[in-house]
This record gives structure tokens, sequence and C-alpha cells, in this order.
């Protein structure tokens, strides 16, 4: 398609992981489309998120669980954007809601993916291949307009200011656990249950990331991630800061910038460390890489038990194990966690390749 787009709308509404990892296809479309005026429509964690974005000119808030909540929501929603009049709308979420909310906006040429709920509503319909990177899928939104998803960046964008990078250190500063060791930020929590390493578990490595490398802990996640922070708390012998439920998405980006080493789950935190190359350790139990989630990078280690014909159980991975074992999560032991801790600690040192 040749035709030149002045005025474009991209729209996702997903969890913050997900945000993140459309910040390519971003990029994408300002580099596809060079001058014309990028707006993103998302969710108020989202606006938070990409707030001073150097490739958008405006973020647009669609409080769908709050605010914007039901029809009535959607519908204005629908009617604001429709004043903007975009003549282009590249949407990233597969739901109903978004490709109906899209159709409403009259925006005349509106690109999503054929897997979409009510696909049909959108003018250009393009594959997901399921064996691809999320990154790369959601590139290939842009190949109706010529642009290769192979030949484009897939390592994701977020901003960070001075002003929220010198709180968070600020607070280091003041608690952090007195030595020079590695700061190690650990994220133990998920939205989804079966991607939870057991808490137990967390602490032990904790002790042996202190005992063993003098490593400084910081331990972080939203105010739900709370039960499963306490108990590695309660599990653990070593000091550790505590910055469960303090930190907006913004102030952990800046905490992960100043990190050594990042030890998380499938979640938000893995793809906030691939965006600023921070050496990163991975659980995965009910989900695996091959879903295309995992960081493109030789910065990142995916700790997994290999082999299990139960994996993965779902796209996400449910709340429980189906099968009642939880087989792909109490087979993963500190000792191999703390393994690829201290190979990426060590690779950690010498300037990323």
């Amino acid at each position: 398609m040749a035709r030149r787009f002045d005025k474009i709308l991209i729209f996702n509404t997903a969890f913050p992981g997900d945000i993140i990892l459309t910040t390519p296809l971003i990029r994408a479309i300002y580099d596809r489309f060079p001058g014309a005026y990028l707006a993103f429509c998302t969710t108020p964690s989202g606006v938070r998120l990409l707030a001073g974005l150097s490739y958008l000119d405006r973020l647009i808030v669609y409080d769908k669980n709050n605010a914007d909540r039901g029809l009535s929501g959607m519908l204005r929603t629908a009617l604001q954007l429709r004043d903007e009049q975009f003549d282009l709308a590249v949407s990233v979420h597969r739901s109903a809601r978004s490709a109906l909310l899209l159709r409403m906006t009259g925006i005349p040429v509106r690109v999503g993916f054929g897997s979409s709920a009510m696909a049909s509503l959108y003018t250009h319909r393009v594959d997901r291949p399921r064996q691809a990177h999320e990154t790369l899928r959601n590139i290939g939104l842009m190949a109706p307009f010529g642009v290769d998803p192979s030949a484009a960046s897939t390592r994701p964008l977020l901003p960070i200011t001075g002003e929220e990078a010198n709180h968070v250190f600020g607070m280091l500063g003041i608690d952090l656990p007195r030595g020079d060791g590695p700061i190690v930020t650990v994220a133990p929590g998920s939205v989804w249950g079966t991607k939870r390493w057991l808490a137990g578990r967390f602490g032990k490595l904790i002790d042996e990331l202190v005992g063993q490398l003098g490593a400084r802990v910081i331990m972080v996640g939203g105010t739900t991630d709370r039960p499963q922070a306490q108990q590695v708390l309660d599990s653990c012998n070593s000091p550790v800061l505590d910055m469960v439920g303090l930190t907006d998405l913004r102030e952990l980006c800046a905490l992960v910038r100043k990190s050594s080493l990042v030890v998380t789950g499938d979640s938000a935190p893995m793809h906030v460390a691939w965006a600023f190359d921070t050496p990163t350790v991975a659980v995965f139990g009910a989900t695996v890489p091959a879903l295309g989630f995992a960081p493109i990078s030789e910065r990142c280690r995916i700790v997994e038990l290999k082999g299990l014909e139960c994996r993965p159980c779902s796209d996400h991975g449910p709340q429980q194990c189906p099968l009642g074992h939880f087989q792909c999560m109490q087979g993963v032991s500190v000792e191999m966690v703390f393994g690829a801790c201290r190979e990426m600690l060590e690779a950690g040192r010498a300037p990323a390749g």
C-alpha cells in the first residue's frame, strides 16, 4: 500500500509487559511514515510507562477498568478518537472490544491481527505467526505498508527522566544494604499463578546471592504481589530492601537500569530489563520461550524444566496447575537459578556485545 498517512493511532490496552513489547512497532511506524503524527491509546499504566517517548506525539488514556468501564466508556472513547480524525489505526490488542471501539471511530484504514476477535471489523488483517517473537508479530502489522519485520529492531524502548532516576537512587542511598557487591533486583510476583516460582526457593536463592556473592538485594513488585513477596521475605535470612508496592512502573524502570542483575519470572520486569540491557535471569514455568515473549538477548538466561509434555499449558499460564503437580516450577531448583545468576553477573562485568 503506497498511500501516505498523516495521523496514525496505535492501540493497545493490554498488560504493561505487552505495552513494552509494542514499542518496537512504534519505532517501525515512525520510520515508515516520517513526519506523521503518532498517537498511542492505552491504559493509565501504559500512559505512565510511555510518557516522554520521543517517537510519540500524544498519549491517550482509555481507562477501560475504571473511569471508561463498560459500553458508555467505550462509546465515549470512540467518539473522542473520532474527533481526532486519524487516517490509520493499528491495533495490537486482539479483543472484540478493541475491534469494535476502533470500528466506531470511523478511522478509514484499520489494521489488526486476523486472529483477533471480530477481526472482520478491521479493513486489513495480518497473520500472527505463533512461532515468531511477539515484537516481530507486532511489527508485522506494518506488512501491508511494505515493512519487513526481520529488518526492524526488536529491542524495546523505555524513557526515563533524570528526576525519576534521582528519586530511586536517593532511596537506594538511604536504605540499600551496605557493601560494594552487585545490586540484584528480585521480582517474584506475577498476575498468573503458574508463572511464579516457589516463594521458599526465592528465599533460599537470596541467601545464596548474599552469602556467596555479597549481593545487595532489592525486592520489587506491585501491591498485588505483596502476599508472594512476604512469603519470600519470611523464608530468607538475609537483608533485603523491600520496595514491593513502593515504586510505580517508571521508578521500576530506573531501578532496573541501576541493577547489576534482575531475577524474575515471565513478567513485565523481564521486558524492562531487556529494554535497558540489564543482565537477567528469568524462571519460566507454565509458559515457554517459544511462545514469543522471552527477550532476544544474550544478556538473559531462561531457567526452565525442559521435557515436560504439559508445557505450555496455556498462552499466559493459568492460576493453578491444571494437572495438580506444578512440576514445571517444582522441578526448577535453587541451584539451577543460582548458577544462571552467577553466570550472568560474571558476564555483566564485561560490556554488552
